[in-house]
């Protein structure tokens, strides 16, 4: 199945896809905050969501409120170190846009049929990121608010 190619791709590579992630998003005006990490920091950041990307996608994590917790954590974390929100979210994005134009750099598919199950996952790596995004925001205001207080 497609999938669990593709979830192989991304779990044998997920050093490559951290390096070439931690360089841009390193080197972008959008996401300058960043750069007040140490660059093993960073790496370790964005190695953990490649790496466990399968674990996330799963059903089970969806209905367990795993994800929910998690990310809602990521966003007090990143309030607390000072990392603006629209970086966190543009982090994320990055994150998810570098998986794609990695896989399509591989030239991962070889027919049609794999094109059309590739568009169906990546409509679930689309809500997966969106999710982690709008629960990530919601722990950075929680935190943002508790704070003012």
């Amino acid at each position: 199945m497609i999938y669990s190619k593709l979830v192989q791709l991304i779990e044998d590579n997920a050093e490559e896809l951290t390096r070439r992630l931690c360089k841009d998003l390193l080197s972008r005006e959008e996401t300058k905050s960043y750069r007040k990490l140490s660059e093993d920091i960073a790496a370790e950041r964005v190695f953990d969501v490649y790496s466990k990307l399968d674990k996330w996608l799963s059903k089970e994590k969806h209905k367990s409120g795993e994800v929910q917790k998690y990310y809602t954590e990521l966003g007090k974390k990143r309030y607390k170190e000072g990392i603006p929100l629209c970086e966190v979210v543009m982090a994320l994005m990055l994150i998810k846009r570098h998986l794609w134009l990695y896989v399509r750099e591989k030239h991962f598919f070889d027919s049609a049929y794999e094109c059309n199950q590739a568009l169906e996952l990546n409509n679930k790596v689309v809500l997966f990121f969106d999710r982690a995004i709008y629960f990530t925001s919601m722990g950075y205001e929680d935190a943002a608010l508790k704070d003012k207080k």
